[in-house]
């Protein structure tokens, strides 16, 4: 019975501080109908914000992964790596469809 309390518990407690968790940023045009060639304009506002997004998680995978291997999970910090390294691609693509010099650290 304590087992079933500890669980409860901590489900309460984290209902309290991820009560968001279930709600996604609004991206202006995700989720709408995109035409089958978008200006360039469009292109760019997208490429932009992948390329924004992209930065984002490498810069968070470089912590996150120092952590698991701090913590000795291996497993999860190669998976972590990984999406360093697809974050990083991803990055430096975006850089080049804007004209923008990319660095090559991956």
């Amino acid at each position: 019975m304590g087992e079933m309390r500890k669980a409860t518990s901590r489900r309460i407690k984290e209902d309290k501080i991820y009560q968001d968790d279930n709600r996604l940023p609004r991206i202006p045009g995700i989720g709408r109908k995109v035409s089958a060639s978008p200006g360039p304009h469009s292109m760019d506002a997208l490429a932009r914000m992948q390329l924004e997004v992209a930065s984002y998680i490498e810069e968070i995978s470089i912590e996150l992964g120092a952590m698991a291997r701090a913590a000795q999970l291996s497993s999860l910090a190669y998976f972590v790596e990984m999406t360093r390294l697809e974050a990083a691609i991803n990055r430096r693509t975006c850089q080049l469809q804007l004209g923008e010099t990319a660095d090559p650290d991956i």
